[in-house]
């Protein structure tokens, strides 16, 4: 299976090519990325502090999906959503913005009905994550699955808490005439000592918490890159956040492609 990454990092007249994820210095604070030939796995879970039934598939998440070797093939991404706050304790990695994408999943037929903890691959709900075998059938179906579209991303510091992030689409099935691409940051080796609700006295962990998602943007073959800027907020480890692209096809809502660049921003300093 090829590589997730091919990284390259910014030297001036000087760039390293095929070392996977590892991190490579640039000196104008530069990482590039380019997405595998196959079709990467995106692994959504929706997810809440204030869920009892939530913390195994917290941990699943991170035992299962955020492996090197996993992280070559699936982009993993944790949505806490905003509806158990009510309960006593308010999440505080959750946003309405991932409430409505999950229900954005139900209107459009992806899942079934709305419910945490919730995994959701490839636009696809999937009730019995946590049985055996489930992650090596995927990969291995995975090698037989060509993408439609390749990635060249790029992350530029613009400051110490701003940044550039490009997207340059590459369309390599004519089936396909166009698209929406995502960005997400996400954060790893989070804690909460949860003081109220149904987690109460339980010290959560979690792995691949998003933390920003970007509005969609549309690509095309006529139209093939486009560029998101983010101010990083202060709270956020810079040194445990990685970066996520997704690229979604406009009628049939399919994932046409993603790529995922773990502790990106480190790698940019």
């Amino acid at each position: 299976m090829t590589n997730c990454l091919n990284f390259m990092a910014g030297t001036g007249a000087l760039a390293l090519l095929g070392l996977g994820s590892a991190p490579v210095w640039g000196q104008q604070g530069t990482c590039k990325w380019t997405s595998p030939a196959e079709r990467m796995i995106v692994a959504e879970l929706y997810t809440s502090e204030g869920c009892s039934s939530c913390p195994p598939a917290d941990r699943w998440l991170s035992s299962q999906l955020t492996t090197p070797e996993r992280s070559s093939s699936i982009l993993a991404l944790s949505f806490h959503v905003d509806y158990w706050n009510y309960i006593g304790w308010e999440d505080p990695y959750s946003k309405k913005q991932f409430t409505e994408r999950q229900y954005a999943h139900k209107r459009a037929g992806n899942v079934s009905q709305i419910y945490t903890p919730q995994y959701v691959f490839s636009n696809r709900e999937v009730r019995r994550w946590g049985q055996a075998g489930l992650i090596p059938q995927r990969l291995s179906a995975m090698q037989q699955d060509k993408a439609p579209v390749g990635l060249q991303v790029s992350l530029e510091r613009k400051a110490a808490n701003q940044v550039e992030i490009q997207v340059k689409t590459e369309w390599l099935d004519e089936r396909y005439s166009g698209g929406r691409v995502f960005v997400a940051f996400y954060e790893d080796n989070l804690s909460q000592q949860v003081k109220a609700g149904e987690n109460r006295g339980e010290l959560l962990k979690h792995d691949r918490v998003v933390r920003h998602l970007s509005d969609a943007k549309k690509v095309s073959p006529g139209s093939r890159i486009q560029v998101f800027r983010h101010t990083l907020p202060a709270d956020w480890n810079q040194s445990n956040v990685g970066l996520g692209v997704i690229v979604e096809n406009n009628e049939s809502n399919t994932v046409l492609q993603a790529l995922n660049a773990p502790k990106a921003l480190s790698q940019c300093s």
